[in-house]
C-alpha cells in the first residue's frame, strides 16, 4: 500500500557508516540484482550523490537530501522490474554515463543534478503496468493527464511533490528553479517509449564537435536535452550489462507483462500480443527483437556521437549474439515451459 504523503519519515544518514559500498560502483559492472535490502540500496544512492555533488561542486543539504531518497525508497512498488532496485541501477548508469563522457564539465551543476534527481525518480510509485493499461481500463491517472504519458506525467509531478516535503525545493530560485524543474519534467517524459522515435530524430541532429574532449557551449535547452538523452540510454541499460544480469532482468519485464495480460483478460480489455510472455522461446525472441530495433540502433548512434561510448555499443552486439545462440538452444531442445525461463 502506498504511503501517506504525510507519513514522517525518519532522517537517516546520506551515507551510513554501518555498510560497505559495493566496490565496482564507479564502474559499468554494478548493478542491484542481488541487493534487496532497500537500507543498502537507499546508501547506495546517498553515496552516488554525495561523490556526484562533490565532483560538480554543488551544495545540497545532506539531511534533506536523505529524507528525499528515503522517501522515494518508500514509494517504490515491489514490482518484479519496475521497483526500487530499477531506479538505482538507472542512477548509477546515468552517473557512470555523465563520468565516462566529462561532459557535466559543459552542464550547469543545478541541471546535472535534476539528472540525478530524475533518474532516481523515474518510475516512481510504478503500478507495474504499462500507459497502454491505463487508457484503456480509463483509470484516473489516465483521465488525469489526458491519456498523454500517463504514468511519466504521475512520476514526475510526484517526484516535486516528495522534493517538496524533504525540503529540496529551497535550493533553487528564479532562474535556476526554472532550469531545475525544467530538466526533471523533460528527462522523466522523455522515458516514455511511444516518444523514443522522436527522441532518436534530434538526437541525430545534435551536434556535439568533440575535439580532444573538449566540447562545444551548449545552449539551455541541448544541456537539457543531452540530460534527457542519457538518462533514456540509462533506462534502456540492461543489454549493456553482464549478460547473466540482462537475462535475470529480462525475465523480470516477462513477468511483468504476463501479469498485466492476465489483468487485460480478467478486465476484458486488449492486451499486446509481445506481452504475453509465458515461455522461454517467447521471451527470447522478444529480447532479440528489443535489442535488434531499439538496443542496437541506440548505442550505435550514441557511440558516433560520443567516442567514448563505443565499448556499451560492442557490449549490446554481445548482449544479442548471446540471445541468438539461446534461441538456437530453445528451438532444439523445444523449451518452451511456462514459467520455466
Amino acid at each position: 500500500m502506498m504511503p501517506s504523503l504525510s507519513t514522517t519519515m525518519k532522517h537517516d544518514e546520506l551515507v551510513s557508516t554501518f555498510i560497505q559500498i559495493p566496490e565496482n560502483v564507479n564502474t559499468f559492472d554494478f548493478d542491484t540484482l542481488n541487493i534487496d535490502e532497500s537500507f543498502i540500496l537507499k546508501n547506495i544512492t546517498g553515496y552516488i550523490f554525495k561523490k556526484f555533488l562533490k565532483y560538480i561542486c554543488l551544495e545540497i543539504n545532506e539531511i534533506a537530501l536523505a529524507k528525499f531518497i528515503g522517501l522515494v525508497c518508500e514509494y517504490y512498488n515491489k514490482n518484479h522490474f519496475h521497483n526500487f532496485q530499477h531506479a538505482v541501477n538507472v542512477l548509477q548508469m546515468t552517473y557512470m554515463l555523465l563520468k565516462q563522457t566529462e561532459i557535466c564539465q559543459k552542464i550547469r551543476p543545478n541541471i546535472l543534478f535534476a539528472t540525478l534527481i530524475a533518474a532516481l525518480c523515474h518510475d516512481l510509485d510504478h503500478p507495474g503496468n504499462t500507459n497502454s493499461y491505463e487508457i484503456n481500463s480509463f483509470s484516473k491517472l489516465a483521465t488525469l493527464y489526458n491519456d498523454i504519458s500517463v504514468l511519466e506525467n504521475y512520476h514526475c509531478a510526484l517526484t516535486f511533490e516528495l522534493l517538496e516535503m524533504a525540503g529540496l525545493l529551497k535550493h533553487f530560485k528564479g532562474a535556476d528553479f526554472k532550469e531545475f524543474r525544467k530538466t526533471i519534467i523533460t528527462c522523466i517524459l522523455g522515458t516514455d517509449m511511444s516518444k523514443h522515435d522522436e527522441f532518436i530524430i534530434k538526437f541525430e541532429k545534435l551536434n556535439f564537435q568533440q575535439e580532444n574532449l573538449s566540447w562545444r557551449n551548449f545552449t539551455i535547452d541541448e544541456q537539457i536535452f543531452i540530460m534527457n538523452s542519457l538518462l533514456h540510454c540509462a533506462d534502456l541499460s540492461n543489454s549493456i550489462k553482464d549478460f547473466e544480469i540482462s537475462f535475470e532482468w529480462s525475465k523480470r519485464i516477462s513477468r511483468e507483462f504476463y501479469e498485466q495480460t492476465l489483468k487485460e483478460e480478467l478486465e476484458g480489455l486488449p492486451s499486446v500480443p509481445f506481452m504475453k510472455v509465458n515461455d522461454n522461446l517467447t521471451m527470447c525472441l522478444n529480447e532479440i527483437n528489443f535489442i535488434t530495433n531499439i538496443s542496437i540502433p541506440l548505442w550505435e548512434l550514441v557511440s558516433k556521437k560520443i567516442p567514448s561510448l563505443e565499448i556499451l555499443y560492442t557490449k549490446c552486439q554481445n548482449t544479442l549474439q548471446k540471445w541468438k545462440e539461446i534461441e538456437n538452444k530453445y528451438h532444439e531442445k523445444n523449451d518452451i515451459n511456462m514459467f520455466n525461463y
